[in-house]
C-alpha cells in the first residue's frame, strides 16, 4: 500500500503491507507498517486500529476489515455489481462462481477511480491495481447510456440478455468505488479529466 498525495516528497511512498490469508471461506487480514515509512516525519496512524509501530497488527474479532481499507473498497452497490460480473464471467467461462473476498473488492477497483490518497499493488515493481483499462470511466457523453444500463439491470430477465455483461462493466467502471446514500458515478470530460456525477 502506497501513500500518494500532492506535496509528498518523491511521489508515492510505501506505507506498509496488508496481508490477506484465506481461512474457511473468509480472510484473516493483518497490516504491517513499512520501517522506512515509520521513520518519515510525515508518518501518521492510518486507522484507530493501526498504531504506529513495527510488526503485524490484526483486526479486532468483531471486524472483517480495517476501517481505512473499507473507505477504498466498493460500497454495497459496487460489491453487488462485482459479484454479478464474476457470476456472469463464470457462466461464460464455464467455471464455478467463486465467493469474492475483502481483498478482491479492495483490489478490484480501477486505480484511476480511487477517491483518496492510498494506492494498492500486489507486487512492488508492478502496476497500481486495478489496472484493467476496460474499467475506466466512460466519457461524459455516455451519461444516458449509464442510466439505460442501470434500468436494464433491474429487469428480472436481465442476466439472459446478451448485453448483460456490457451493462455490468459500464456500471462497475463508473460507480463501484463510490460510497454514500446518493447515487454517484465517476466520469471523464472531453479532455479525459475525471469528474464526479451525483444524482
Amino acid at each position: 500500500m502506497c501513500a500518494d498525495w500532492q506535496g509528498l516528497p518523491q511521489g508515492p511512498h510505501l506505507m506498509g503491507m496488508l496481508s490477506a490469508v484465506p481461512v474457511r471461506g473468509k480472510e484473516v487480514l493483518s497490516f504491517t507498517y513499512d520501517a522506512q515509512w515509520l521513520a518519515q516525519p510525515h508518518a501518521q496512524a492510518l486507522d484507530p486500529s493501526l498504531q504506529l509501530f513495527a510488526g503485524p497488527q490484526y483486526l479486532p474479532e468483531n471486524q472483517f476489515n480495517f476501517g481505512l481499507f473499507l473507505d477504498f473498497s466498493p460500497d454495497r452497490w459496487g460489491r453487488l455489481l462485482m459479484r454479478r460480473c464474476d457470476a456472469s464471467l463464470a457462466r461464460q467461462q464455464e467455471r464455478r462462481e467463486r465467493p469474492l473476498l475483502e481483498s478482491d473488492y479492495l483490489l478490484g477497483v480501477f486505480d484511476g477511480h480511487r477517491l483518496g490518497w492510498l494506492r494498492f499493488k500486489t507486487d512492488l515493481a508492478g502496476p497500481f491495481l486495478d489496472d484493467n483499462r476496460a474499467m475506466t470511466a466512460p466519457p461524459w457523453t455516455s451519461l444516458r447510456e449509464l442510466e439505460h444500463a442501470s434500468l436494464q439491470l433491474e429487469r428480472v430477465d436481465a442476466p439472459q440478455d446478451l448485453d448483460y455483461l456490457n451493462w455490468l462493466f459500464m456500471l462497475v467502471a463508473s460507480g463501484s468505488s463510490l460510497g454514500g446514500a446518493a447515487a454517484m458515478a465517476t466520469r471523464s470530460d472531453w479532455a479525459r479529466k475525471p469528474l464526479l456525477t451525483k444524482s
